[in-house]
């Protein structure tokens, strides 16, 4: 039987031969996405039944990526859930389309509350080496934790988390926006650390492999397709679109896949991929590298048939050159 691999292959590209010379990036991210608080006793429940992962086997201070999908198995959005005990936390990309989704399938007898907290807690993340450092600081014991578990303190209500890495070590953390604004501070007077802005954002998620809203995580996608196979569950029970997906996973057969692309030049994303004058996929994110290379002047990520989505395949987008390589957080399935 094949099996998800964690992050592909572990292989990272050049984008990171010099991740231990770069600043540990700090961002904002109180505008990119949302907190929701899922409160009562159907909480998690209704999102097991609604989402590809298995939210059953969550402990408190635990969490997990989950993605809502349609019934033909597109993305609503791709969120992060956190077990607090008698509430859960959820980021999620698209606030509005997710609350009104899972209210739609609410039933009579569900006890079930979703409200958006976005406009009393921000969002900062922290990306690059010696990011634990830093969050220990500020919770102890943050820095071991493991991906999406989580630490509170509730007297400063306080969350921290490891998150997906965009440069070797990814933490978020939610507070009210003063006390953000503390560590922050905080955290800015240390040498290393840089703040950053979403441009960077979008240079470093790019280089890592990360679907975004609006570019990857859309409904012209399937989890798999999109590289999510650690949002996915395939030994739970139903869910809206699991057919399609459990089919996809047992026939070994996805229509397009992700893959991240070195390009010659900066190209639009909606821009086609080409294979010997074919189209063969379309790309959906492009930015300059973060770190300059030879003949690399974008990166990008993009959707292709699988059979163009082994690393050196070499492309066209548009006017560019453009080579298939891997990448961390893209997924990728390995046989036994």
């Amino acid at each position: 039987m094949n099996t998800p691999s964690r992050f592909g292959n572990g292989a990272l590209s050049k984008d990171f031969e010099l991740m231990d010379a770069l600043p540990i990036f700090l961002f904002d991210r109180s505008a990119a996405q949302a907190r929701l608080l899922l409160q009562d006793r159907d909480r998690l429940e209704l999102l097991h039944r609604m989402s590809t992962n298995d939210l059953r086997r969550l402990q408190v201070g635990q969490g997990c990526s989950t993605v809502l999908t349609t019934a033909t198995a597109r993305i609503i959005d791709r969120v992060l859930i956190y077990h607090r005990g008698e509430t859960a936390l959820m980021i999620a990309n698209y606030p509005e389309i997710v609350i009104n989704w899972l209210r739609r399938h609410v039933f009579w007898q569900d006890r079930f509350k979703i409200e958006d907290q976005s406009a009393a807690l921000g969002q900062l993340e922290l990306h690059g080496v010696g990011a634990a450092a830093l969050v220990e600081q500020a919770l102890s014991g943050a820095s071991s934790l493991a991906l999406h578990h989580f630490l509170e303190d509730s007297s400063r209500q306080l969350l921290v988390a490891r998150t997906f890495p965009l440069l070797a070590e990814g933490f978020l953390v939610v507070a009210p926006y003063a006390q953000l604004e503390q560590l922050r501070t905080a955290w800015s007077a240390e040498r290393r650390v840089q703040r950053a802005d979403d441009s960077i954002y979008e240079r470093l998620r790019i280089a890592a492999g990360l679907p975004a809203a609006y570019h990857e995580l859309t409904e012209d996608y399937v989890p798999l397709e999109a590289g999510l196979w650690d949002s996915v569950s395939f030994s739970k029970g139903c869910y809206i679109g699991q057919e399609i997906i459990a089919r996809m996973e047992s026939r070994n057969r996805l229509a397009k896949t992700l893959v991240k692309l070195q390009l010659s030049a900066l190209v639009p994303p909606g821009t086609p991929i080409q294979a010997h004058e074919e189209t063969v996929g379309v790309l959906t994110s492009c930015a300059e590298p973060l770190v300059p290379q030879a003949d690399v002047a974008a990166i990008g990520l993009g959707f292709v048939k699988p059979a163009f989505a082994i690393p050196g395949s070499l492309l066209r987008v548009g006017e560019a050159r453009a080579e298939v390589v891997p990448a961390a957080l893209i997924a990728a399935r390995e046989s036994e």
